[in-house]
């Protein structure tokens, strides 16, 4: 099982790859379940400046790193994230559903 700090790291590369180097993690929204991350993230720039909003990304689902084999899932924007996350949970074995979420650190 991957610890929360190598799932971070997937989640960073991630993210600087998806968006050229100008977003980050979110990090107070991170969420832990049995099954992994829920990282969500922003524009650099509005993350460090609220102001700045017409630098604020939109369309910027969260996702899913996977504590088991470090997969990223992304949960897309529509309808509402309970229901992603239902449907997500639905597919995947029960023994992925008890294990003691690892708490997000940074």
């Amino acid at each position: 099982m991957l610890p929360f700090s190598k799932a971070r790291q997937i989640a960073e590369v991630w993210v600087a790859v998806m968006t050229d180097g100008c977003a980050e993690i979110v990090r107070e929204a991170v969420q832990a379940k049995p099954y992994g991350w829920i990282f969500y993230y922003q524009s650099s720039a509005f993350l460090h400046d609220k102001s700045k909003f017409s630098e604020a990304l939109v369309g910027n689902a969260p996702f899913i790193v996977d504590r088991i084999n470090g997969e990223i899932r992304v949960l897309g924007t529509g309808g509402l994230l309970e229901q992603r996350l239902s449907e997500y949970e639905r597919s995947l074995p029960a023994a992925c559903l008890l294990a003691k979420p690892e708490a997000a650190r940074w």
